[in-house]
């Protein structure tokens, strides 16, 4: 979604192979940032409350989307949007995983893994149906608003639970 956001709202200034080209770039900034905070988000989890950590990379999220809402459709707006998201990424595919393991006991991993990555996979597909509709239909600023209202509450969600271990 990110790339086709950047592509649609930088080809009036620059043309649409630019901006898909700056659009490829970006996500290029997107996975190096994801993969360098990764370890670092792993390391947060091993020093602080690993619901604390996974709910400031929600939160993180839902200022991403809230930013590309409220500023102009510029270059380094774009740069800042994917360096944000790759962090948030690094962080929710760090935590998620091992934040589950502390909540059910040793023998449901096994489990409790198949039934996240069930809950993820439903999720995301269902939330790229209602986020495209809603662009489609209502234009970006309900999508993401959308986006960042979904990402708020999970944040506040993930804050409240308490692992067992």
């Amino acid at each position: 979604m990110l790339i086709l956001l950047a592509t649609q709202k930088l080809a009036p200034a620059y043309g649409t192979a630019k901006a898909a080209s700056f659009a490829i770039g970006f996500y290029v900034a997107h996975n190096v940032f994801y993969a360098a905070f990764a370890p670092i988000a792993g390391w947060l989890a091993d020093h602080f409350k690993k619901p604390l950590v996974l709910s400031a990379g929600y939160a993180l999220a839902a200022i991403m989307a809230v930013l590309i809402i409220a500023l102009p459709a510029t270059i380094w707006t774009f740069v800042l949007i994917f360096v944000l998201g790759g962090i948030y990424v690094a962080i929710e595919e760090t935590l998620e995983d091992s934040l589950c393991a502390e909540l059910v006991n040793e023998e449901q991993h096994g489990m409790a893994f198949g039934v996240l990555a069930t809950v993820n996979g439903i999720g995301d597909f269902l939330s790229s149906i209602v986020v495209g509709l809603l662009w489609t239909q209502f234009g970006t600023t309900v999508a993401f608003t959308y986006s960042a209202v979904l990402f708020a509450l999970g944040a506040l969600l993930v804050l409240r639970t308490r692992p067992t271990s």
